[in-house]
């Protein structure tokens, strides 16, 4: 009964924050939402900055097709294959509400396929295993200092990083930082987050 009404409850409060993180980036003009994208390349690829530390010839970075309102990892993930890394993108099953990484060699829109649920998937997947990745770029709703993070609902990403040991970082706009994201057990958080 405790354990159940607990749930609840953070089920509750996860609902309500989705719904005012929804708000404000319903509320970002066209302008905020392009200077993020730079911005997010430019810190990503500081001096310091995570995607720099990590990279190598070779190295896999694990990106994603942003949705109209989430932050635009592509620049900063072109940055990395034009550089001589490789880059990895979701694919989705929801039968079995899975996700798995699959090599992409090209970011033209070509390549992708815009799936029944509105996410551009690669097209041909060469699925690779999630060992093989070097850092993986999450995106989110909401987030919080610690790397809590809230998502879409789907736990597709709460499965995901729990087979994944290599670095995580949380990519999201300024607005998108709460004080504290309500989490389930099943919750994975990320290593560290960036807000631009």
């Amino acid at each position: 009964q405790g354990a159940a009404e607990r749930g609840r409850r953070v089920s509750d409060r996860k609902q309500a924050m989705r719904t005012v993180a929804r708000q404000a980036l319903a509320a970002l003009d066209a302008v905020d939402r392009a200077g993020g994208s730079e911005r997010l390349c430019e810190a990503l690829w500081a001096d310091g900055g995570l995607l720099q530390g990590a990279f190598m010839p070779g190295a896999i970075l694990m990106g994603f097709m942003p949705l109209p309102d989430e932050v635009d990892p592509t620049p900063a993930m072109r940055r990395w294959f034009d550089a001589g890394g490789r880059l990895a993108s979701p694919v989705s099953n929801w039968e079995a509400r899975t996700m798995q990484a699959a090599e992409v060699n090209s970011l033209d829109e070509t390549s992708f396929l815009v799936s029944d649920h509105g996410i551009r998937e690669p097209q041909d997947p060469v699925l690779l295993p999630s060992e093989e990745l070097t850092l993986v770029l999450v995106p989110g709703l909401a987030f919080d200092a610690a790397g809590g993070r809230l998502g879409r609902g789907g736990g597709f990403y709460d499965r995901f990083l729990t087979g994944v040991s290599c670095p995580t970082v949380g990519v999201c706009h300024r607005c998108q930082i709460v004080p504290s994201v309500p989490a389930d057990p099943h919750d994975r958080q990320v290593g560290c987050v960036v807000a631009v």
